[in-house]
């Protein structure tokens, strides 16, 4: 196992009610890291200035603009020093191990270049995802989503997905492998990686001693709603959802469309009712439809 020889990349964006509590976490560590990467999608609070203090070895990004998840993303890890990759929200923190055993995982599991960690909710009371799956209607969900994690037992098992608001991966891979598409902007582009992982025979490991907490939603979540989905949310969910499509699956298939049109209804039937924003859905979506020229499939 190589000590400290991992890159942390944090994507930030208006997260100072959540830094504190993730430095916290970082710092106590019992494996240290070599250095902090933070990309600042041009927040409007000083919550980058709290990285830079209280974190050893931090490099920082602040863009003059919000250019999304993607693109932030790609920048971290392009200009990261080390070979191990420790991708993280804002709005996460980790248990004091994770580090440890997340190069303990890369060192063992020599066939895998990515890997999911345990995601719970803030609070620890819930499952977040246990690796990420796509259903056959095209409808990304995360495994045990709400499931309440006590006395859970769960083991390592190759999966589909991960979500990117904590993993962890080999740099070198990542790239070779094309990074995050940034026309996703924010939402799907962790599902969009996956599908192409998939279609390669690259395998991704659910690693459950690796735990994290993540509060879902909060770069785009309303103040004060107990919601998790916000309109920002259910509009890029829309759009993004075309793009999924017409990226990674073949388009001459009636079962595709067939089964593309159903996962649209129920979803929204789901935003019709139970959100209430079928409107920024389907905005999303007649977006999605308008911005396909040019897209390149299977990239």
């Amino acid at each position: 196992m190589l000590k400290g020889n991992i890159s942390v990349v944090i994507i930030n964006y208006n997260g100072e009610k959540f830094a504190e509590k993730l430095i916290n976490s970082l710092n106590l560590q019992t494996e240290g890291y070599g250095e902090v990467i933070v990309v600042d999608n041009n927040s409007k609070d000083e919550s980058f200035f709290y990285f830079l203090e209280k974190l050893k070895n931090v490099t920082l990004f602040r863009l003059s603009e919000n250019k999304g998840f993607g693109f932030a993303v790609n920048l971290g890890v392009r200009q990261a020093k080390y070979e191990n990759i420790l991708l993280l929200n804002n709005d996460t923190f980790l248990e004091k191990d994770f580090i440890e055993k997340s190069l303990k995982n890369i060192s063992n599991f020599k066939g895998y270049s990515f890997f999911a960690p345990l995601v719970l909710s803030y609070d620890g009371r819930y499952i977040d995802s246990a690796g990420d799956s796509v259903g056959k209607f095209l409808r990304p969900y995360k495994n045990f989503h709400k499931k309440e994690y006590k006395n859970l037992k769960l083991e390592n098992r190759e999966v589909e997905g991960f979500s990117m608001s904590i993993c962890y991966f080999l740099k070198e891979d990542f790239i070779k492998e094309g990074m995050v598409d940034e026309r996703f902007f924010m939402y799907f582009e962790d599902v969009d990686f996956s599908l192409r992982l998939k279609r390669k025979n690259k395998k991704i490991l659910f690693t459950p001693d690796t735990v994290g907490y993540h509060f879902i939603s909060a770069s785009t979540k309303i103040e004060n709603s107990m919601s998790e989905y916000s309109p920002i949310k259910v509009f890029w969910e829309g759009r993004n959802r075309v793009f999924l499509f017409f990226k990674n699956y073949e388009l001459h298939s009636i079962k595709n469309w067939l089964f593309f049109f159903i996962g649209t209804f129920i979803s929204s039937y789901f935003h019709l009712f139970k959100t209430k924003k079928f409107f920024w859905f389907l905005k999303g979506l007649y977006e999605g439809f308008s911005e396909l020229k040019g897209i390149k499939r299977y990239g």
